[in-house]
C-alpha cells in the first residue's frame, strides 16, 4: 500500500511540472524550424513575429525567409534568429553549435570536422568575437590560440608545432602586431642614416685604438727613441771636452794661488841685482 501511494503522488508531480513547463503556441517566443542544405542540415530557432530592431552596421545579422537562412551585414528583411543553432553533416556529425540573440551570435560557438574532431572555439559577444578562442587541424591537434576583443586580435597570438609545443608567440594590440621597441629604434636609426655617410665598422686593435688610427698617426708623428736605444747612445765627446776644460782651468786657478811663478822671481831677482851694481 505504501508502495502504491508513492507511485500515486510521484505521478500527479510529474503532471503538475509539465502542465506548468507547457506553453500555449501562441504565446511562444521562438519555434524550431529545420533547414536542408546539399551537404549539411540546420536545426535552429527563430522569432515567432517579426520584430523591428535597430541595426549596427558592423555586424553581421542571421535572418530566415522562404525556407532559407540568410547572413547580411549591417541589416535583415525576415525573421531574426533567435535561440539555439546546430547544423549536422550528412552523416550526422555536429558541423556547428552555438546561440543566436536577435539575430546576431553569442556565447561560445564550437566547429567540428565531418570525422568528429573539434576544429573551433570561439567566444562571441553581441555578434562580435571576443574573448579566447582555440584552432585545431584536422588531426585534433592544437594549432593556435589567442583572443579577440571586437572582432580584432588581441593579446598574446601563440601557435604550436605537430608536437604540441609553442613554435610562434605574437603580440597583437587592436589588431596590429607589437614589435619589440629594440628592433623599432634600430630601424629607425638604419634608415634615418643616408648610404652615403653609411661606413664601414673599423677594426679595433691593441687598447681600443682603430688600425686606420694608428696608421695615420705612424706616418705622422716622428719616431721616438726607445728607452734602451737611449742608453745605448753614448754622450757626445764635445761637451766632455769642454767639461774637461773648465775641470782644468778651476784647478789651474787653485795652485796659482799657492804656488809662486818663477817667471816673476827671475825678473824680481834681476832688479835687486842691477841696483846692487
Amino acid at each position: 500500500m505504501k508502495l502504491i501511494c508513492f507511485l500515486s503522488v510521484l505521478f500527479v508531480f510529474t503532471l503538475k511540472t509539465q502542465a506548468q513547463r507547457f506553453v500555449e503556441p501562441d504565446k511562444m517566443k521562438t519555434f524550431n524550424i529545420t533547414v536542408n542544405f546539399t551537404d549539411y542540415t540546420v536545426k535552429t530557432q527563430m522569432l515567432k513575429e517579426q520584430r523591428k530592431i535597430t541595426a549596427s552596421p558592423d555586424l553581421t545579422y542571421s535572418w530566415y525567409t522562404s525556407q532559407k537562412i540568410m547572413e547580411t551585414k549591417g541589416g535583415y528583411a525576415g525573421k531574426v534568429l533567435h535561440g539555439y543553432y546546430k547544423s549536422f553533416y550528412l552523416n550526422d556529425q555536429l558541423k556547428e553549435s552555438g546561440e543566436y540573440n536577435y539575430g546576431v551570435k553569442c556565447g561560445i560557438w564550437k566547429g567540428w570536422y565531418p570525422d568528429g574532431k573539434l576544429k573551433e572555439i570561439t567566444k562571441w559577444k553581441k555578434g562580435r568575437k571576443n574573448g579566447s578562442f582555440s584552432l585545431y587541424n584536422d588531426f585534433g591537434l592544437l594549432m593556435a590560440t589567442g583572443k579577440f576583443k571586437n572582432d580584432l586580435l588581441h593579446g598574446k597570438f601563440k601557435t604550436y608545432d605537430n608536437q604540441g609545443n609553442v613554435s610562434l608567440v605574437q603580440k597583437y594590440k587592436h589588431g596590429k602586431e607589437i614589435l619589440k621597441k629594440q628592433k623599432k629604434e634600430k630601424a629607425k636609426k638604419t634608415d634615418s642614416i643616408p648610404e652615403s655617410e653609411k661606413q664601414p665598422k673599423e677594426k679595433k686593435g691593441l687598447f681600443g685604438k682603430s688600425k686606420k688610427n694608428e696608421a695615420s698617426t705612424d706616418d705622422t708623428a716622428e719616431v721616438k727613441p726607445s728607452k734602451k736605444e737611449k742608453k745605448t747612445k753614448e754622450p757626445s765627446s764635445e761637451p766632455k771636452e769642454n767639461s774637461s776644460k773648465e775641470k782644468k782651468s778651476f784647478g789651474e786657478k787653485i795652485k796659482a794661488l799657492f804656488k809662486k811663478n818663477p817667471d816673476k822671481e827671475k825678473t824680481k831677482t834681476s832688479n835687486t841685482s842691477s841696483s846692487t851694481t
